[in-house]
């Protein structure tokens, strides 16, 4: 296994709260993380096997008396520590905001990194739309320019 997925990480996030089984996943996610974060149930149920090949999390089957036996997952050691690095790492945006969600898995550093990063980013990006906004400006005002030296030119051309 290459590496989780952004989904596989946001699993063993959900692990981090105790043994669950796939569907209670689903059920946490949209109660919780799913604002930011919300896979396809059976994009959720195929990464859990994947997370148990790779060492990140164990499953075991519990047997239902009135239900078909279910499996639950649990986070490893390993699956703690792949995530906090993963929550740590600086991101590119696509994934902060599941990251903030999971902020208590990380170090207020890491977490407060990430805000100061994206609040940059803000700032530039607010920069950049002001100077858009002040182009605009300047493409009305020198359109009106143009308008009124047009209508004057006309004018006095008719006086001649």
């Amino acid at each position: 296994m290459a590496g989780p997925s952004t989904t596989e990480f946001a699993a063993l996030g959900l692990l981090t709260s105790g043994e669950r089984s796939g569907y209670e996943m689903k059920k946490a996610a949209e109660a919780s993380v799913g604002y930011v974060w919300s896979p396809a149930k059976s994009h959720l149920y195929a990464v859990l096997p994947r997370l148990v090949a790779g060492g990140f999390a164990t499953s075991r089957r519990v047997e239902q008396q009135r239900r078909p036996d279910k499996q639950v997952y649990r986070i490893t050691k390993k699956g703690e520590r792949a995530l906090r690095a993963w929550l740590e790492e600086p991101d590119d945006g696509s994934s902060l905001l599941l990251k903030i969600f999971f902020g208590r898995l990380m170090s207020k550093e890491a977490l407060v990194a990430h805000i100061e990063r994206k609040r940059a980013e803000a700032v530039g990006e607010l920069e950049e739309y002001r100077e858009i906004v002040t182009l605009r400006w300047g493409l009305a005002q020198a359109r009106a320019w143009i308008r009124w030296a047009d209508e004057i030119l006309e004018e006095l051309e008719g006086r001649r």
